[in-house]
């Protein structure tokens, strides 16, 4: 008797537990699969197999745009381990290297490296400065040191050299600057 009484209890708490799952996955409605990041992932990384896990999420937690497929994709963004791969922290276009970090209408430079440059890794931001004196225009201040370039992006860095991308309208200023001296980098968020 007791053995039946305990068998019925634990059959009610089994058809209750699932009944509570069920309920809970009714609430967030259906799922879909999706492509999420098995470790955190930063800018610059190529995308593989290795670096990727499928799961179901709810729809209603899905990012629009979502990524269907990866692979091969350079990231431009740091993605965090769990996250939903998303087409806006990818490069587009099949970039890889350092031209997936390009945006579009930017150029990159090679500034070469020494005691004074931070430390940088792909994907920071930075804002680079010349003497004055070397890119003077009627529209820059003209203090010891102009800006020459806001919000560039890091896209390589090697021992030598930190290559540095940069919008269009600043590529004459920061071309002139390594031309003539050396360009400080600064470190921004």
């Amino acid at each position: 008797m007791l053995t039946v009484a305990l068998a019925f209890g634990a059959m009610g708490w089994t058809l209750s537990s699932v009944h509570a799952a069920d309920a809970a996955a009714s609430a967030w409605g259906q799922r879909r699969s999706v492509v999420v990041a098995r470790a955190d992932l930063e800018p610059g990384r190529v995308i593989t197999a290795d670096d990727i896990d499928v799961v179901a999420r709810p729809i209603a937690v899905v990012p629009d745009d979502a990524a269907d497929s990866p692979l091969g994709r350079t990231v431009t963004h740091s993605i965090a381990r769990g996250e939903v791969v998303t087409e806006r922290r990818m490069a587009g276009n099949g970039s890889s290297g350092p031209t997936a970090q390009l945006g579009d209408s930017s150029v990159a430079f090679a500034i070469p490296s020494d005691a004074a440059t931070p430390s940088l890794k792909i994907g920071d931001h930075v804002t680079l400065f010349a003497p004055s004196d070397v890119v003077a225009t009627a529209g820059r201040s003209a203090g010891p040191a102009t800006r020459i370039a806001d919000y560039a992006v890091v896209v390589s860095v090697s021992e030598k050299a930190v290559m540095i991308g940069v919008p269009l309208g600043d590529a004459a200023s920061v071309a002139k600057a390594l031309l003539a001296t050396s360009v400080v980098i600064a470190l921004t968020e």
